[in-house]
């Protein structure tokens, strides 16, 4: 029990950045609205961080906000029929880019954004007690400097570097009766906590293959985040048994991936892209458990094994400007997810994907406004064979997501 319970609490935490299981998605309205095409398509400067080489195609110091609200549930329903609902449907993103023409040929961009990160919450005497984390919260930001450089017109390459600072906190009940022996005592609460930076680096390349066809390619080394901080757990039920409070140590490694992009201009006024990405999720293998003096609460498992499998998404989108002023973009995009159904986790409810993207930007001036939505279908998944059978059962999912962007041009 008390080492299933612990690894519900970790492996909740990992999977959900994950990639596509939850990478977040594109972080701005243009780029949602074209979800599915974006890798040679994308132009405000947000490209910073999706493909630094475009960043040449930006002549104006140009800001952009972006405020992008998640809104969605998940049902649960176990093999004996009893139903639970994750709480808390709304989840809140957004980001910030800023950049500057150096010279004619070199461009500079800095972000902040949100680009991996969950936060689920249970009931907690619900049907996860004692097996799952009723609170899972990983909060991973981004600082992102990037240059690009114009090499002729028909090359321009990008670089840029992916600063992480993440947080980590789960919470989770814990069975001192069952722990005893079946020696009535309080429950307990186990709250894990810690903090870490992470450093990487990624490019990104351009090709102009004539006047209408045009190639992205864009490549992100893996990240690894070491994580510092306490574990603590309440209602010791006797002295010895454990520490109230202990250091807790881990190590998680944010995936690498490459994408190539293609677009294709129709005609002056539309633009069709596609956009191909493999994310290197087999990276996840196992995540180290170190709790000092607290360890043998582990029951020996100083590791959490995932067996994650690399994953691939693909897509298409379209970008129309119907005016001067107006301009329209749909997408679709699909992911599969890295995570099987003998680990599966119910702190990160998640299946392959199938996104569909609307999206609108007006222009006045130094202004612009894109707005998106995105309807994101995932298929029930079926759990019958997990190392935790607590967690068999069929899940449903259902999300809808709004992305609000604001550029202007100075």
């Amino acid at each position: 029990m008390k080492r299933a319970a612990l690894f519900v609490l970790i492996s909740a935490a990992i999977s959900g950045y994950s990639a596509e299981g939850l990478r977040t998605l594109p972080d701005t309205a243009e780029a949602m609205g074209m979800i599915g095409g974006r890798l040679a398509v994308l132009d405000d400067p947000s490209v910073t961080r999706t493909n630094p080489a475009t960043l040449t195609d930006i002549h104006d110091t140009t800001f952009i906000f972006t405020y992008q609200p998640w809104h969605g549930k998940t049902d649960f329903t176990n093999t004996l029929g009893m139903e639970e609902s994750m709480l808390v449907p709304w989840k809140n993103l957004g980001s910030a880019y800023l950049v500057h023409p150096i010279n004619d040929t070199l461009t500079a961009g800095l972000g902040v954004t949100a680009p991996f990160g969950v936060s689920i919450n249970w009931e907690r005497e619900g049907l996860f007690k004692y097996t799952g984390a009723y609170d899972a919260n990983l909060q991973t930001f981004a600082f992102t400097p990037a240059l690009g450089l114009k090499i002729n017109d028909d090359v321009s390459i990008g670089f840029g570097l992916d600063i992480y600072r993440s947080r980590l906190q789960l919470n989770q009940k814990f069975p001192w009766t069952l722990a005893l022996g079946g020696v009535p005592a309080p429950d307990g609460n186990m709250n894990f906590e810690g903090e870490g930076w992470g450093v990487g680096a990624y490019m990104g390349i351009n090709f102009d293959l004539g006047e209408r066809h045009h190639v992205a390619l864009v490549g992100r080394l893996p990240v690894s985040v070491d994580y510092a901080g306490d574990f603590e757990i309440t209602n010791i039920p006797a002295p010895g048994i454990a520490l109230p409070m202990s250091p807790f140590e881990s190590e998680i490694e944010h995936p690498g991936s490459i994408g190539v992009g293609y677009a294709y201009d129709v005609c002056e006024k539309l633009t069709i892209g596609v956009d191909f990405e493999w994310i290197q999720n087999s990276t996840h293998d196992d995540v180290p458990l170190m709790i000092g003096a607290n360890q043998p609460l582990l029951a020996g498992q100083n590791a959490v094994p995932l067996g994650w499998e690399d994953s691939i998404s693909i897509g298409i989108g379209a970008e129309y400007e119907a005016t001067e002023n107006l301009t329209l973009r749909c997408g679709y995009l699909y992911s599969d997810s890295p995570m099987n159904t003998v680990t599966y986790n119910p702190s990160i409810p998640a299946d392959d994907r199938h996104i569909l993207s609307a999206g609108v930007g007006y222009s006045w001036g130094q202004n612009t406004i894109d707005l998106a939505y995105s309807l994101l279908l995932m298929d029930s998944s079926s759990i019958r064979n997990n190392v935790n059978p607590a967690f068999n059962g069929n899940y449903d999912y259902d999300w809808d997501i709004l992305t609000f962007s604001f550029t202007r041009r100075f």
